[in-house]
């Protein structure tokens, strides 16, 4: 699919949209409808009225599950919960009380994608305390909308507006730019551990459906997908929702782009390693019509995946040969201030500096990383190297007995370098991992035993020569609303003459 980035770019639907039609006699249309005051949830205040008739798009369900009735034990109602969204401002979160087989026959009717008229729907304020949201999805409204069997009724809708209703389904309900990169997910780690963030990114592999039986006896299902960003080519979103799943196994890998609102991220103990999963707070909204999306789905078509390369936390950036556009520090603040204010694509690029800080040879250290071995919590010399993390296995058992903990840590370069040329100065940039690695020629492992001396000789073979750099600039929005640009050195090396001397040409 080539897509332009518009509405129209989706206008097949998917198996829920299929089965609109205004044959159909549990569907009503305009004329229908005609008797009937519906209302926008916008219009909709606690005081005006406490029924009313309501149209809008499915954006979430769940499934018919069982509640214990609070006045008589020994019975069950059973509920049907949905989002319903009826501007891209406004959505509501929806309650079906009645018998069995009447809640479940609603979930099989009715589904993600479809547009429905509620009717005769109580309005309810939503718990001061935040409660009625825990496990449902947080919404602009102060309140909710409950229906019953005996008194509200669900059914298809066809009127004038469907077809402005149904591409709500590629707007997301947070801001376009409200989300975290794969990366820094990976970066944060345990500190996002069990909160909700969003995620924008292309399904990379849609795994197999398994049946799981809980210890409950409950049966259920779990699909992993593997999804990627600019920032990682591979990474776990897990899903237990079998509408979620179904509609799942409709996308199409490095064709399908989906933001996803609310998923949960937790570090995962048996694969050492941070993953998303999809439960009842999670909105998918699938190829968002968005600029970030738009870019994110050209960038997907433009990479060359390997099939084995299935490693989450592995980088997608191009190969160095392949960046060859040069600038000056000037051009780099310039990019970096543009991209603080607006989302661009993920700038690649050389420049040839000076480097006017590089302490590698300081008493108090700064140069070196320290993490847990198991989960990669960042750890301290001075606490012993104990892992804080309680969800890690080491962490847990250091609350114990810190006898049993191995206190060996992975040691990582993390060196704050400046960077100069004749236009300016980037202060307080890092050069990371590898990139040290190959600059100094010794693995962080070794370095940490080498005196002073050995490293003021090392630090005295780069500092203030000529080197030759390769950059990465990208927008971190870490979930938040005060995004900002990031500089990442990719490589570092001293310079050729002759590349000095045709660097020196161009800016002629």
């Amino acid at each position: 699919m080539a897509w332009s980035g518009q509405f129209s770019d989706f206008d097949s639907f998917t198996r829920q949209n299929d089965k609109r039609n205004t044959s159909n006699p549990r569907c009503i249309n305009a004329n229908d409808n005609k008797d009937k005051t519906n209302i926008k949830l916008e219009d909709i205040n606690l005081g005006y009225s406490s029924i009313v008739n309501v149209v809008g798009l499915i954006l979430s369900r769940e499934d018919a599950r069982s509640v214990q009735s609070r006045k008589n034990s020994s019975t069950e109602r059973f509920v049907f919960n949905f989002t319903l969204r009826d501007s891209p401002l406004f959505y509501v979160n929806v309650t079906f009380w009645g018998k069995e087989q009447n809640i479940k026959d609603l979930t099989d009717r009715f589904h993600i994608g479809d547009v429905v008229c509620l009717s005769n729907v109580q309005v309810q304020a939503k718990p001061q305390d935040g409660s009625d949201e825990k496990y449902k999805s947080a919404t602009p409204v102060p309140f909710c909308l409950s229906g019953s069997e005996n008194h509200s009724n669900i059914e298809w809708y066809n009127g004038p507006e469907s077809d402005t209703l149904l591409q709500l389904q590629h707007v997301p309900i947070k801001a376009t730019n409200d989300f975290y990169t794969l990366e820094d997910i990976q970066a944060n780690g345990q500190g996002l551990h069990g909160e909700h963030v969003n995620l924008l990114c292309v399904v990379r592999k849609v795994g197999q459906v398994k049946e799981i039986t809980t210890k409950a006896g409950r049966h259920t299902q779990r699909c992993e997908l593997r999804i990627l960003d600019e920032t990682c080519p591979s990474f776990a979103l897990v899903l237990w929702d079998k509408e979620l799943i179904d509609l799942a196994l409709t996308w199409v890998p490095y064709e399908t782009v989906i933001f996803a609102a609310d998923v949960k991220v937790t570090y995962d103990d048996f694969r050492s390693t941070m993953i998303a999963t999809a439960d009842s707070k999670t909105i998918v909204t699938v190829n968002p019509d968005t600029l970030e999306a738009q870019s994110l789905y050209q960038f997907a078509h433009s990479q060359d995946f390997q099939d084995g390369d299935q490693s989450s936390g592995s980088k997608t950036d191009p190969s160095l040969d392949s960046i060859t556009d040069v600038y000056n520090i000037s051009q780099i603040k310039q990019i970096m201030e543009d991209l603080s204010k607006e989302w661009k694509p993920t700038q690649y690029g050389i420049v040839y500096v000076f480097l006017t800080m590089f302490n590698i040879d300081t008493e108090g250290g700064g140069v070196l990383r320290f993490r847990c071995e198991k989960c990669r919590e960042t750890v301290y010399e001075d606490r012993g190297y104990l892992c804080s993390n309680v969800e890690c296995t080491q962490g847990a058992l250091a609350m114990f007995d810190t006898s049993v903990i191995d206190k060996q840590p992975v040691v990582e370069y993390s060196v704050p370098v400046s960077i100069s040329d004749h236009t300016g100065t980037i202060e307080h940039c890092f050069i990371d991992g590898t990139v040290m690695e190959n600059l100094l020629g010794i693995k962080a492992e070794v370095f940490r035993d080498l005196n002073i001396d050995k490293r003021t000789q090392m630090k005295w073979n780069f500092l203030l020569e000529r080197c030759k750099l390769y950059f990465k600039i990208f927008k971190s929005s870490s979930g938040g609303t005060e995004n900002k640009s990031v500089f990442r050195i990719m490589s570092l090396k001293p310079a050729k003459v002759q590349d000095c001397v045709q660097n020196f040409i161009r800016e002629m």
